[in-house]
């Protein structure tokens, strides 16, 4: 997630200077730093590499049921940082015909043919294969929906990217290059946007205003569909997290089986269950059980508190 927010800034900063340059030191260096390096290497190519890392994640977690190591982490690893390095060594390399030229009438970077398309063509291939992990995950169980999420975010990017592409070839005018340049950077930052919304939005919302519910409701429904083995391993995933809960921060970083795991009683005498074992099933879970006794007296708690 912090490395996503990284890349939303680099895209941030690179659209902007190729929008409207304003830098003391206007030359083929600073713009291809600013545009090449920040703006697409660091921000769009890698925004769109961390998705499909999330999205592999799921496919582990909740499809193979496994943690990614050995080749299955090393290998994604070495496929999101590689085109980004490349497109930064061909940006910095090509000639001026072939790279970024700065404009010195319309005051902006512009990418001239070769790098453009080079650029152009890393991006369909990054957004093919994030469509190739979607439509492996479409199958998964999970509690939060989280392939319709992805898949959300997917078609706003595609769409908005699609914009992008038709705003760039629209001729505005010397006059109208601020306007030009204000709706490429919008369009650009919305699928980020919506992302962080997407993701982050549920649980942030629900810890701000009755955290306790929340974590009951999650429990009855890891309960209802037995899946806290899985969310017990995607809560050590090491490309990310899963879980909507290990995205919410501070105290809640850890899912709800591994906070059911350190309490040696949640109801009475009733012992806790083993990490990855299936939790007990009944008619209906959110009224009874084990699991739900020990988030009840929580709730119960925190409304007399309140």
């Amino acid at each position: 997630m912090y490395l996503t927010f990284i890349t939303m800034i680099m895209t941030l900063v690179g659209t902007a200077s190729s929008a409207s340059f304003s830098a003391p030191n206007k030359d083929l260096m600073t713009c291809t730093i600013a545009v090449g390096w920040m703006g697409v290497a660091l921000g769009a190519l890698s925004f769109v590499a961390l998705l499909q890392l999330r999205v592999y994640g799921y496919i582990n977690t909740f499809i193979w049921n496994r943690k990614p190591t050995g080749v299955y982490f090393i290998a994604p690893i070495i496929y999101i940082i590689s085109m980004s390095i490349l497109y930064a060594i061909l940006s910095f390399v090509l000639p001026l015909n072939g790279g970024f030229v700065y404009n010195n009438i319309t005051n902006t970077c512009v990418a001239q043919n070769v790098i453009y398309y080079i650029g152009l063509t890393f991006m369909i291939i990054q957004t093919v294969v994030l469509c190739l992990l979607l439509f492996k995950a479409r199958t998964i169980d999970s509690c939060f929906w989280e392939f319709r999420k992805m898949l959300l975010v997917a078609s706003v990017g595609i769409l908005f990217g699609i914009i992008v592409l038709a705003i760039q070839h629209v001729h505005f005018g010397d006059d109208k290059v601020a306007v030009k340049g204000i709706l490429v950077i919008i369009f650009t930052l919305l699928p980020q946007q919506v992302y962080f919304y997407t993701i982050l939005g549920p649980p942030v919302y629900h810890l701000l205003r009755h955290r306790e519910y929340y974590l009951h409701e999650f429990a009855a429904i890891v309960e209802e569909k037995g899946l806290a083995h899985i969310y017990e391993l995607a809560g050590g995933c090491p490309l990310g997290e899963i879980s909507d809960l290990s995205d919410s921060g501070k105290p809640y970083r850890t899912t709800a089986v591994n906070r059911l795991s350190n309490d040696s009683n949640f109801s009475g005498n009733e012992p806790a269950p083993e990490i990855g074992a299936p939790l007990p099933r009944n008619s209906n879970p959110r009224q009874s059980g084990p699991l739900l006794s020990y988030y009840k007296s929580l709730w119960n708690r925190a409304s007399r508190n309140n």
